[in-house]
């Protein structure tokens, strides 16, 4: 809802939502071991495999060691998104303050977050980074820790559109991500 004091979206974080922000926080990273691995699980076999062998034979193997390499990959890709999964439910059931409803108030000034009778404020320039994804927004505080901003919040998709506004205007176009 726009006010004159700016714009102002509420809602409560929900369990998905909240494992959903972990996964989008750790992609990068998974994203770059599944690759690491990938290469050099294959290289662990393949090198030495290279002088063991005759062409015709080692043509199978390096077809042999590309999948190996794949499924470890992936392997360790699924267990690492499961262990995303499993520690943000848990830090969810045991974070009251997310389960709450939270009001968020962004003005031309700062942003307000209100839960209960607490409220907090946070100056733009304090934003590290702004990330869009196509369920929510991800305002960091600090390296790990985001304000999680559900689209659903917002009343219709003018009000996405004036945030973003808002966003390009306060915020240094590097630290902004939109999709």
């Amino acid at each position: 809802m726009l006010t004159e004091k700016g714009l102002t979206v509420n809602g409560t974080v929900t369990k998905e939502e909240f494992t959903t922000f972990g996964l989008y926080h750790f992609k990068k990273f998974h994203t770059i071991t599944f690759y690491f691995l990938l290469v050099v699980v294959f290289l662990i076999f393949a090198i030495p495999t290279s002088t063991m062998v005759e062409l015709d034979v080692y043509i199978y193997f390096i077809g042999l060691y590309g999948v190996i390499s794949l499924v470890s990959s992936l392997l360790v890709l699924l267990i690492g998104r499961t262990a995303v999964k499993v520690r943000s439910s848990k830090e969810y059931k045991s974070d009251p303050l997310i389960q709450n409803k939270i009001t968020y108030t962004f003005s031309e000034n700062e942003i307000q977050q209100t839960f209960g009778r607490s409220a907090g404020y946070f100056e733009w320039s304090n934003l590290r980074s702004v990330h869009e994804n196509k369920d929510m927004f991800r305002l960091y505080v600090s390296k790990s820790k985001a304000i999680i901003l559900p689209k659903r919040f917002f009343d219709s998709d003018s009000e996405i559109a004036q945030f973003k506004k808002l966003l390009r205007d306060q915020v240094d176009e590097r630290k902004v991500k939109f999709m």
